[in-house]
């Protein structure tokens, strides 16, 4: 890894010292977190909105926009669970870097006294959305709205090399000291879907549903997706089919279901299209599961893919009521992927809620490598869901965790009971996906077991719910941050960059330098792979533009930080 202007690579000396103490500090408080406790740092639930919508009606697409649309260049890679009802908060608008984006914040969990609530809930997600949505704002030199950063999308768009199982579901953990919460370790749960060939994958039913509308003109949108949408094509089989669905003030069909060895005429009819009008994108979604319907067969893949800036502002924009009108075939085995591009009109919120509610999963394009990564690398995963509704339950042991605090996943949040309902969504993983989730836990001497990790899931075309138990051993726990896995390592850095990026209340004490020497302690073939070298250099463009101003220093300075809770509000 390169040698950085603001951020210094610590010596291996220093580097040792720094993990020594972690593994041998102690802290002792005599405050609890109940489950009265507040599950927000900030406020939850509420709609944020950067800027305005700006609506463009007519014109045509950039002459620019033609530019460069065959298919990128093929390399081959291989929470205390409180009860209480959300409100929903009016949208609050305001402007910031001439950005015009929504969010939806979703708070930050809160640390839990394991007595009084022992288990910890969550549906599970594969999405990288959010991630990648930050990596283009810093690589514009902007820092992201920390109302956008999802901490479980910064972990799990990295690469981890977890062990195969010969069940569906492989299940990894390991427990280190954490480098950045004294007298706190750091618990790193792994899942994997058994990987399927691309050869082995089901025939696929495909509809692309694509905006058109005025508002992709700006910054090469619609040239990005064409060239996106012309790279799946290539990956395709020949007995697959493919259906374009358009739409900007209304919805139309321009590919009927086509084989995809018809790519001349699916190409060119992709390069054809034009920008225009305003965002219809609820009639653009339901003629695009009308199509997908028709297509149905139970034996293939039956799959719909979103492309947007999700800026909607015609007909239906709510993606609760759009998702009401398609809940039928939801349930028949019509999966969702969305894809998001652009930067200064973005609706995140529509996009993830979207793929969240909608059986599928959110993806993000800035590059080249996004589109490669998306629709080459992973595009198996990506289409072929082997599980639904999965959940993650970790009931862990009083006698050995005394706190906990998930991180991220707060709009993935269940309460203990819909664990085993299998009315209550969770979330869908394709062929060789990975899920990785991060508590942050307080140990007792105690030598017993950690806990124990529950997953619950369906079939893709089942109703049952399966469960799959294992317990997490006291073995799994490294005295020391070098004896730990570079998976571990890798994720704890990626999560505590999302801390920072969001300014959660504990990310306070520790800084962008200290997240990068953690990146720098990893071997060599980890800091070569694309996803650290990204992560490395986000942090230190992060480094250079976070000016911000710490929300928290009036109220509850640095010094006076409770290492086991946030205070209560006055």
């Amino acid at each position: 890894m390169k040698t950085k202007k603001i951020l210094q690579t610590v010596s291996a000396a220093s580097l040792t010292l720094m993990i020594v103490a972690c593994a041998t500090t102690e802290y002792e408080t005599t405050e609890t977190v109940t489950p009265s406790a507040p599950r927000a740092e900030q406020d939850s639930d509420k709609i944020t909105i950067t800027g305005s919508r700006i609506k463009r009606s007519g014109g045509t697409a950039r002459p620019d926009t033609e530019k460069n649309l065959s298919p990128v260049a093929v390399t081959t890679r291989e929470e205390v669970t409180t009860q209480e009802e959300r409100v929903e908060v009016p949208p609050k608008f305001y402007q910031r870097n001439n950005n015009y984006q929504i969010f939806k914040a979703y708070g930050v969990n809160p640390t839990v006294l394991t007595e009084a609530e022992p288990f910890s809930t969550f549906s599970m997600d594969a999405d990288n959305g959010s991630y990648k949505l930050a990596l283009n704002m810093l690589n514009q030199h902007r820092m992201p709205a920390k109302e956008g950063i999802r901490v479980e999308e910064f972990v799990n768009a990295m690469d981890y090399q977890y062990q195969p199982s010969d069940e569906l579901f492989g299940l990894s953990a390991e427990v280190m000291p954490s480098p950045f919460r004294p007298g706190y370790h750091i618990l790193h749960l792994g899942v994997q879907t058994q990987s399927i060939e691309k050869d082995a994958r089901k025939p696929l039913n495909l509809v692309i549903v694509a905006d058109v509308s005025g508002s992709m003109a700006s910054g090469d949108k619609l040239g990005m997706l064409k060239k996106a949408m012309i790279t799946l094509v290539s990956q395709l089989r020949a007995d697959d089919k493919v259906a374009l669905v358009t739409y900007s003030d209304d919805a139309k069909v321009i590919i009927p279901p086509t084989e995809a060895r018809n790519a001349q005429y699916i190409n060119q009819s992709i390069r054809e299209l034009n920008t225009e009008g305003s965002t219809n994108a609820a009639a653009g979604i339901h003629l695009g599961y009308e199509l997908a319907d028709q297509m149905f067969n139970n034996e293939s893949i039956n799959r719909v893919i979103l492309t947007s800036d999700g800026m909607a502002n015609v007909g239906t924009t709510e993606p609760e009521k759009i998702l009401q009108k398609i809940e039928d075939y939801k349930q028949k085995g019509v999966f969702l992927t969305t894809v998001g591009v652009g930067l200064q009109m973005y609706n995140d919120y529509l996009l993830e809620q979207l793929a969240n509610k909608g059986n599928g999963n959110y993806l993000y394009f800035s590059n080249d490598n996004d589109i490669q990564e998306a629709f080459v690398d992973k595009l198996t995963q990506n289409l072929q869901t082997v599980a639904k509704d999965a959940k993650i339950q970790v009931q862990f042991n009083p006698e050995k965790v005394t706190h906990y605090r998930l991180l991220g996943y707060e709009n993935r949040h269940l309460n203990k009971q819909d664990f085993l309902d299998g009315k209550k969504d969770g979330g869908e993983l394709g062929a060789g996906h990975r899920v990785t989730a991060l508590y942050e836990v307080k140990l007792t001497e105690l030598d017993d077991d950690i806990g124990k990790l529950n997953i619950a899931y369906k079939y893709p075309m089942q109703d049952k719910v399966r469960v799959m138990k294992k317990t997490i051993p006291n073995s799994v726990i490294r005295n020391n941050v070098l004896l730990a896995s570079s998976d571990l390592r890798l994720s704890a850095a990626a999560a505590a960059f999302a801390e920072k990026l969001r300014q959660s209340y504990w990310s306070r004490i520790y800084s962008y330098q200290k997240i990068d020497e953690l990146l720098v302690s990893l071997p060599a073939n980890y800091q070569r792979k694309d996803s650290v070298q990204q992560l490395s250099k986000a942090i230190e463009q992060a480094a250079l533009l976070d000016n911000r101003i710490d929300p928290y220093k009036d109220s509850t300075p640095v010094s006076s930080i409770s290492i086991d809770h946030v205070p209560l509000l006055q």
